[in-house]
């Protein structure tokens, strides 16, 4: 209901992906409420045990293993944001980005 608002005002929600050819995919999802002024960042809770291992993406950036799924799972999981109308998917666990340590994110 407020895609005729400007951008900064209006709801939006972004899913991004990223697939590993050892690991799966990792899933990242970002709501920004425009109303509230407020973003909130969601990632696909993958093995916590494993968060403090790395791979680098194709462009060179470190991901947390930890923060990879499977890739049915992914799957699953994408299917049901796009029925959903960018809703958070149950069909797997998430974890809150302000949730998680600061090393899961190290820099470039």
């Amino acid at each position: 209901g407020t895609d005729g608002l400007p951008p900064d005002d209006a709801v939006n929600v972004d899913l991004s992906m990223v697939g590993n050819p050892h690991h799966g995919v990792t899933l990242q999802i970002r709501r920004w409420d425009g109303r509230i002024q407020s973003a909130q960042t969601y990632y696909c809770k993958g093995d916590s045990q494993r968060l403090q291992e790395f791979v680098r993406s194709l462009h060179g950036t470190l991901l947390s293993v930890g923060l990879f799924v499977p890739f049915p799972l992914a799957w699953k999981a994408i299917i049901e944001f796009m029925e959903t109308d960018g809703e958070l998917p149950k069909s797997i666990e998430w974890i809150e980005g302000r949730d998680l340590p600061a090393s899961v994110f190290p820099d470039p």
